[in-house]
């Protein structure tokens, strides 16, 4: 809850370490205490916690307590709250499944359970982390979560380049079919250095990322890599999520 109302404080800042003015300077200050606070209370990795319950778990635990909007898991669960994420942890800690009943085994599937002996299995599917308080430290914890297939990261302004580089890095490389990324002040077109490596995107939605310089070239790089992904990254006309402008783009 406290992560929620963080983020909501005051106008988005710059991430921007250049000199902006005498007037910039108050923002971005108060910008670097908030994401500090953020960091410390929700955003560190807590490895023995992983170990303990499994990376889906684990990373589910942490986007509630960073405000999360929500979290569908592989068995149907929809997780909005913390306390629907408290009571839905030790259930499918506790749940025990007949092998005939499980899921087929995947692609990496068996190299998973064998470096997760006491994950469920059960496995994060969807997450929609706008809004949130989600920080590039905490991105350590999609790094390895099973088979996440959707990520909309929508009004998030403390993570940047780094939170991206743990997703190409990681298990998403290879299951994640859709990204949305919307107003977000941190990340730059060095990004889309990581974003190349996420094989399996079939979309990718960008809106106001005003530290892309180079939109046109952003969207030419993922489309050649991505030959497969609908990428779409209108130009700025209003605030909103681009939903739209992207579409009027996709009709021409």
């Amino acid at each position: 809850m406290f992560a929620r109302c963080l983020s909501r404080l005051t106008a988005t800042p710059s991430c921007s370490t250049s000199s902006r003015g005498a007037a910039a300077l108050p923002s971005i200050n108060l910008y670097s205490f908030r994401r500090r606070i953020a960091e410390k209370l929700s955003n560190k990795y807590n490895e023995k916690r992983v170990h303990e319950i499994g990376p889906d778990l684990a990373c589910l635990e942490w986007l509630m307590e960073c405000g999360a909007t929500s979290v569908r898991m592989s068995d149907g669960q929809i997780i909005t709250r913390q306390r629907e994420m408290r009571d839905y942890i030790p259930h499918a800690l506790s749940e025990n499944i007949p092998s005939s009943d499980r899921p087929a085994l995947q692609v990496g599937d068996i190299g998973y359970e064998k470096q997760w002996p006491n994950a469920p299995h059960t496995w994060i599917v969807e997450v929609d982390a706008s809004d949130s308080a989600i920080a590039n430290e905490g991105f350590t914890y999609l790094r390895d979560v099973r088979r996440i297939e959707k990520l909309k990261l929508n009004f998030c302004d403390y993570f940047g380049d780094e939170a991206l580089k743990f997703l190409a890095q990681g298990r998403p490389a290879q299951t994640l079919t859709d990204l949305e990324i919307v107003l977000n002040p941190c990340i730059t077109d060095g990004a889309v250095y990581w974003l190349l490596k996420l094989k399996s995107l079939r979309r990718a939605h960008f809106y106001f990322l005003p530290y892309v310089a180079h939109r046109q070239g952003f969207i030419r790089q993922l489309k050649m890599a991505l030959p497969r992904c609908n990428v779409t990254f209108p130009e700025v006309d209003t605030i909103g999520f681009g939903y739209e402008d992207a579409k009027k783009t996709k009709r021409k």
